[in-house]
């Protein structure tokens, strides 16, 4: 085949990305775009010393290198994310899927049983990464995502079809529920919301502010809880007598999410920490 080869390239554009990132770094993002663009994953490049790449590859690659230097994250770039084993897509319409947000999934898998048939509700769903997930841990589960944004929806959708998942998705406000799911018994109600304070904008990491949706992300000083306020209430009329409601949250926000809670009605409310640490995840019950 002629060519380039992949060995000598793959070096060329790590030293470049080099300029940028800890030479680590450089590497993995080199590993991810020849998996993520071509399919070629690390064992090939092991057995294959002397593969080689055609010249559109080598332009994609070329073109891909540039974005990931001008700040732009690796996922946006190749459109695609890995989360819980799902293979999801995303565009700057969408959170890219965290890993914090993939703990909270795992630690909601332990505490609720397989083989019941429940109710669960995503709000605010984005990239469908929690509602997917979820439908598959969860086969017998009737799951329900929500999310303001329409362009949103249709990547959720895509992603829903290309990992066999059965959810359904609903275009609604939280902050201004109209569905008529709302009205309906639920078991799980799960919400990563937008949590960080406007204030806390300047501490963020540019690649996060350039590129990912504010709205998905900010909430005002003055009212940070709003998102968790709704939740709450809509779970509060509807929530089976042994249903749960799971949050992602704020660090600097757990005192306030417990008080909030009770003041909402739900006698339990405990806060958890994530894998670094940091309170993370508050789980409520009636």
């Amino acid at each position: 085949m002629i060519g380039f080869n992949l060995q000598k390239t793959k070096r060329h554009f790590t030293t470049l990305l080099a300029e940028k990132f800890p030479q680590r770094e450089a590497e993995q993002l080199m590993r991810i775009l020849l998996e993520d663009l071509f399919g070629i994953d690390w064992n090939q490049q092991l057995m294959n010393p002397d593969l080689r790449i055609d010249e559109h590859q080598h332009y994609q690659l070329s073109e891909a290198v540039k974005r990931l230097l001008s700040g732009e994250p690796v996922q946006y770039v190749t459109g695609m994310a890995r989360f819980c084993d799902l293979l999801l897509k995303v565009s700057p319409a969408v959170l890219i899927p965290r890993p914090e947000t993939e703990e909270l999934v795992l630690r909601i898998d332990t505490c609720l049983p397989k083989e019941k048939p429940i109710r669960i509700w995503d709000i605010g769903t984005g990239s469908g990464c929690i509602a997917i997930a979820l439908a598959q841990h969860f086969p017998n589960a009737e799951v329900v995502a929500f999310d303001v944004s329409e362009e949103a929806l249709q990547i959720a959708r895509e992603n829903a079809e290309s990992n066999g998942a059965k959810v359904t998705f609903v275009q609604d406000d939280v902050l201004n529920p109209t569905s008529d799911y709302f009205t309906q018994p639920v078991d799980l109600v799960v919400s990563n919301p937008p949590y960080v304070c406007d204030s806390e904008c300047a501490a963020m990491e540019a690649n996060v502010l350039d590129w990912e949706p504010e709205n998905a992300l900010f909430v005002p000083d003055d009212d940070p809880l709003r998102f968790y306020r709704q939740v709450l209430a809509l779970a509060k009329n509807q929530l089976n007598p042994d249903g749960q409601v799971w949050f992602e949250i704020n660090e600097r926000m757990g005192e306030e999410m417990v008080e909030l809670c009770h003041e909402m009605g739900f006698s339990n409310a405990e806060v958890l920490a994530d894998f670094a640490e940091r309170p993370r995840f508050c789980r409520v019950f009636l």
